[in-house]
């Protein structure tokens, strides 16, 4: 657990500084205008960590914890700003959010402050380290604003109404059907999925197709009927194969660098695809500065949106039942000693979880930070990984579905289909979510 004491160290200087440096104090109640993603950068700093020293949990439960922190924090900001509106008619669900105190107008910051923290809570529950963290950087900003308004009771109002909306996100979230997903697993026979080597890990939460999306309907679409299974050599299955495994004996340094700056498995080191994407969400907020309540609508969205398109991923992944390069090269192509440069994760192939996810995360950013953004991704800086550049968000996801082929998991269908269906997904989010939207430009 050190690295999460270092990390959170360094999260309490830079905002101990930014305290000084960015935020003269100033009167009530001209909050919101006067704080920008700050907050947020920090938060989800944190957030990168725990999910590094975090175990126990599937990749894709990661899309939960973004998702719901993402939507208590924007209705503990919502209401200030007349150009933006609760979301509580569109969610999937019933959900019982709080009334607005009576009296004062609530600090907003604060209030937001307390709800990520509390949702953080509990999707972290019962790791005392962890929430040791949580509770610091939440101590850091609520100790600030304390200071900045000079007036403790209504920083504490807020904080308790920041908690009572993270409380009614957490308790809607336990009706998603999350906590039954380990449902048993039939294989399909010959030409589908089955455990691959060398884990032979039986498959990974079929059930997660079912989980409830955020949005009603935003889960429905399938890809493409994926190729016929055949062992025939020369035929367009085993052609689209055999591109992965000549693939593998050629990769080249650059290659490899990919594949590895997208790896994102959550192993002590790496972030999960979801980390990935806000990491990068973070980096271009560090750059552009939008106010706190523009943040917290992007941060929203890309969690909505990432969420349920994992949930649409898993769908088709548990509709095709598709055959893992690793299977079909060892057992049809008799290559037995074959391995993926990458570790192969233990569910069918079609689609391509981080080409949909990503597609889907380009999209949310896209609308947030316009089509044709350039932009350095650092994310893996700190392992020693040289840093990627990309001249828009959609080639940084284009790139994220590509390393799949490389790292010997992915047919090439699978990846371009899965761009296509994240994109769609997050398509139809952005319907629902349309009279919120609005550009940090």
């Amino acid at each position: 657990m050190k690295n999460i004491f270092m990390g959170l160290l360094l999260i309490m200087s830079i905002s101990s500084a930014c305290q000084k440096a960015n935020h003269p104090k100033h009167s009530y109640p001209d909050h919101l205008k006067l704080h920008d993603s700050e907050l947020l950068e920090d938060w989800i700093a944190l957030q990168l960590l725990l999910v590094k020293n975090n175990t126990g949990v599937t990749h894709i439960a990661y899309s939960r914890h973004f998702a719901y922190t993402g939507i208590a924090l924007y209705e503990s900001l919502v209401g200030t700003d007349r150009q933006y509106k609760s979301l509580a008619d569109k969610l999937n669900g019933s959900i019982n959010l709080p009334v607005n105190p009576v009296g004062k107008p609530i600090y907003r910051p604060a209030a937001a402050n307390a709800a990520i923290a509390e949702m953080l809570r509990h999707f972290y529950a019962g790791k005392s380290q962890l929430i040791t963290s949580i509770d610091s950087l939440e101590l850091i900003y609520s100790n600030k604003y304390k200071e900045q308004v000079k007036q403790i009771e209504t920083v504490n109002q807020a904080q308790e109404y920041g908690k009572l909306v993270a409380h009614a996100i957490a308790a809607w979230s336990k009706t998603d059907g999350a906590d039954n997903v380990n449902l048993p697993y039939e294989v399909k026979g010959e030409g589908f999925w089955e455990p691959t080597p060398a884990a032979y890990a039986p498959a990974n939460v079929p059930g997660w197709a079912n989980v409830r999306s955020i949005l009603p309907g935003s889960t429905n679409t399938l890809a493409p009927a994926p190729l016929s299974f055949s062992k025939i050599s020369g035929t367009e299955f085993f052609n689209m194969v055999r591109e992965v495994y000549d693939v593998s004996q050629t990769l080249t340094n650059e290659q490899k660098a990919i594949a590895n700056f997208w790896d994102d498995a959550p192993n002590g080191k790496y972030v999960s695809v979801f980390g990935h994407w806000y990491s990068i969400f973070r980096q271009l907020l560090r750059r552009e500065k939008p106010s706190l309540m523009k943040a917290a609508d992007a941060y929203m969205r890309l969690g909505i949106t990432m969420h349920d398109a994992g949930i649409t991923t898993w769908k088709n992944k548990y509709t095709f039942h598709q055959i893992r390069p690793i299977t079909y090269i060892r057992k049809h192509m008799g290559i037995e000693n074959w391995n993926s440069f990458i570790g192969t994760p233990p569910h069918p192939e079609y689609v391509a979880a981080h080409a949909t996810l990503s597609g889907s995360a380009a999209y949310a950013l896209e609308k947030a930070f316009r089509p044709h953004y350039s932009f350095t991704d650092h994310t893996y800086d700190h392992l020693g990984m040289e840093s990627r550049k990309f001249n828009s968000i959609a080639d940084a996801a284009r790139e994220a579905g590509l390393s799949r082929l490389f790292g010997g998991i992915h047919y090439r269908p699978s990846i371009e289909q899965g761009i296509i269906l994240g994109r769609k997904t997050a398509e139809i989010v952005d319907t629902h979510l349309k009279q919120h939207q609005h550009l940090l430009d």
